[in-house]
């Protein structure tokens, strides 16, 4: 491995382990997180509460899963859309083989034989800055329209049910008290674990993206420096194996 591949390798895993979190399409969403304990005492407008919080959150989980899906297809969105052009096509299959290739190797069975990598003359990919521009436009808006909506919503509710609980039980601080030590514990613990996916929505710049390519070509294809280096910054936007 040459130092600048190394480098590259390095800074890459440095900025996808500050910007990105797990990804919301692992998260099984979990109506029974949104249920207050039956010993905990509150008002029946604050559980009633929950149960419209409970679908705002389902409602935010789900449009977080669909802008997900749009996020990991952006590889596809390097090439101008128009499906019908044979560049898009051998883009789109040349794309898929760098992804869906895996390294047989295994940690605990040191003997396996390593995967065979993807014949070089196999891939021909089409690039171009203005086509992931256009793509990561359209993506950020729908981004700024998710936070101003669902997300918001959700939110907004979450905060004025904390407020309820207060005014509602301000007699019963005890009980106020055994409620405030779930809602900020146990149930806040439990909306981290996919409030923190939105980390996972950041699209990477089009310096970075061609930098995960030329990475995965540098793993995954036999034979593949020149085609790497193709992909490095400097290069022009049109890169192919011809």
């Amino acid at each position: 491995m040459s130092s600048v591949t190394h480098k590259l390798r390095q800074r890459r895993s440095m900025m996808r382990f500050l910007n990105q979190g797990r990804s919301i399409l692992e998260y099984n969403f979990e109506p029974n997180t949104f249920v207050i304990p039956q010993w905990i005492l509150v008002p029946p407008e604050v559980r009633n509460a929950m149960s419209t919080l409970q679908y705002k959150a389902m409602v935010a989980i789900y449009d977080m899963k669909t802008l997900m899906m749009t996020h990991d297809n952006r590889y596809f969105q390097l090439c101008p859309q128009n499906t019908a052009t044979m560049a898009y096509q051998l883009h789109k299959a040349s794309i898929n083989r760098l992804l869906e290739w895996k390294e047989d190797w295994n940690f605990a069975d040191p003997t396996l034989a390593a995967a065979a990598k993807i014949p070089r003359d196999s891939l021909q990919f089409c690039v171009d800055s203005i086509a992931y521009g256009k793509f990561t436009c359209k993506y950020t808006h729908q981004i700024d329209e998710f936070m101003s909506s669902s997300f918001q919503s959700w939110r907004q509710l979450r905060a004025e049910i904390g407020h309820l609980a207060y005014r509602l039980m301000s007699d019963k601080p005890h009980d106020f008290e055994e409620w405030r030590a779930w809602w900020e514990g146990k149930f806040a613990d439990d909306m981290w674990k996919w409030e923190v996916c939105l980390e996972g929505l950041i699209l990477p710049t089009w310096e970075e993206i061609i930098d995960d390519v030329y990475l995965m070509i540098h793993d995954r294809v036999e034979d593949a420096q020149d085609l790497a280096n193709s992909f490095y910054i400097s290069s022009p936007v049109l890169a192919s194996t011809t």
